[in-house]
């Protein structure tokens, strides 16, 4: 992932100048680490110390990688404000989990990046400080929760790797609205210690990267899980449900690419039918996560100043949750068994399923205002959001060019525990559309 012989400070300093340049226009970040001496370009001078001086052994692995981080991460000392004017002066105590091994791998932090407020929405209008744009369109989305992650890898100048939540497709939706690659690996494998809670029962956390193999290197380097190479890998495409109601502009790309992965010789691919009804699943999610949410911000609820500060359709959506009852919440967790045990079934005799990311392209910032919590947070959610409730590995990968005006993505399902799988998969769909 390290470009030719730069130093890390060359490198780190190149990458701040761009955030200086477009931050202002996308509202990527809340904090960047910028500055002379900053945490940024000191950490960098640090990294490239140590390395003049070091005579034998290897360097670590991601040695002076940028990183940025969604602001509802722990960074020790740093404000982490969630998205929200409520914790705009939280500075927590420690780091993340996940913060602990990308500095131990190498990294460099440039700053938090900007999210839906408290990682509860798809779109990225609710930002801290207002909507976060797309970067191939700014009148668009950027999607979310976790929008600014996508739009500073989509906008970075070289090789970078951002960190993200995802409790529903919060890192694979603005992945695909964005035209970058967003891996949410199995439920647990990264810890989401340190990270501001949504749905304890939902969340995972994700990474982001330009390209596939920058994020088998990053993700092999962070967890030590080895990729699982297979000669020709056993595809699925379902009938129904995950491929019903796409625009136009997706069922184009995603039939196209199915069509080169049935023609290449690189895969076998077959028809995998899809029957049940998901939808139960989709309103058991939506249960699980406002009714664990409001528990954890019923101070911030209950408060009438800081109510006032919220956006109104994170609001909304908290409130529903304080209103839903003991069984209802109860029946639903029963639900997301049932999905932990029928969702790996969709696998049976294949390798990996194929759906795409999400039914829609990015949707005009001004269509969205208003209209957060209806019909376009369903299309954005509805292929990604079971995936969470049965903890597997899924990854979006971009179709059609890099920078296209309206990004499109399909999704690679494994099982659980085969995210080394799930990676080689889209290494191998990766070269075939892209090339490389």
């Amino acid at each position: 992932m390290i470009e030719g012989k730069r130093t890390s400070e060359e490198g780190v300093a190149r990458e701040l100048s761009n955030i200086e340049t477009y931050n202002p226009r996308f509202n990527a970040f809340i904090t960047v680490f910028s500055g002379d001496p900053g945490l940024s370009l000191s950490r960098a001078r640090e990294l490239d110390g140590r390395l003049a001086k070091r005579r034998s052994g290897r360097a670590p692995p991601l040695l002076g990688v940028p990183v940025t981080i969604k602001d509802n991460v722990f960074l020790a000392g740093f404000p982490t404000t969630d998205g929200s004017r409520s914790f705009r002066k939280f500075l927590p105590p420690g780091n993340a989990r996940v913060v602990d091994l990308l500095l131990g791998a190498g990294c460099v932090p440039l700053g938090k990046t900007n999210l839906h407020e408290l990682a509860l929405g798809v779109t990225g209008t609710s930002g801290y400080g207002g909507p976060i744009h797309n970067p191939t369109d700014p009148s668009r989305v950027s999607g979310g929760s976790s929008g600014g992650s996508a739009v500073s890898v989509a906008l970075s100048k070289g090789p970078i790797i951002s960190i993200g939540s995802d409790t529903g497709g919060s890192v694979r939706i603005p992945a695909a609205l964005c035209g970058v690659c967003g891996f949410k690996p199995s439920q647990g494998l990264l810890s989401t210690d340190g990270v501001f809670p949504l749905s304890p029962t939902l969340d995972h956390l994700g990474l982001l990267t330009k390209t596939v193999p920058d994020m088998s290197f990053a993700f092999q380097a962070l967890t030590g899980v080895p990729l699982t190479r297979k000669t020709k890998p056993r595809l699925g495409i379902p009938t129904r449900y995950f491929t019903e109601d796409m625009d136009e502009t997706v069922s184009r790309s995603f039939l196209g690419a199915v069509d080169a992965l049935r023609s290449s010789g690189e895969f076998e691919v077959k028809d995998v039918h899809t029957g049940g009804d998901y939808d139960r699943y989709s309103k058991a999610r939506a249960v699980i996560t406002v009714r664990e949410s409001s528990w954890f911000y019923e101070q911030v609820l209950r408060s009438p100043k800081l109510r006032r500060a919220m956006h109104q359709d994170v609001l909304s959506l908290m409130d529903g949750g304080l209103k839903t009852g003991m069984l209802e919440y109860m029946r639903s967790m029963g639900l997301r068994g049932d999905a932990v045990r029928e969702a790996p079934r969709l696998l049976s005799g294949i390798d990996a399923l194929i759906v795409p990311t999400c039914l829609i392209t990015a949707p005009r910032i001004d269509e969205v205002l208003g209209n957060e919590t209806g019909k376009i947070r369903r299309l954005l959610l509805r292929n990604t959001e079971l995936f969470n409730m049965s903890g597997l590995p899924a990854m979006s990968l971009p179709l059609g060019k890099t920078g296209a005006s309206k990004p499109t993505a399909l999704q690679i399902v494994g099982d659980h525990g085969k995210d080394g799988l799930v990676l080689s998969v889209a290494e191998k769909i990766w070269a075939l559309l892209h090339g490389t």
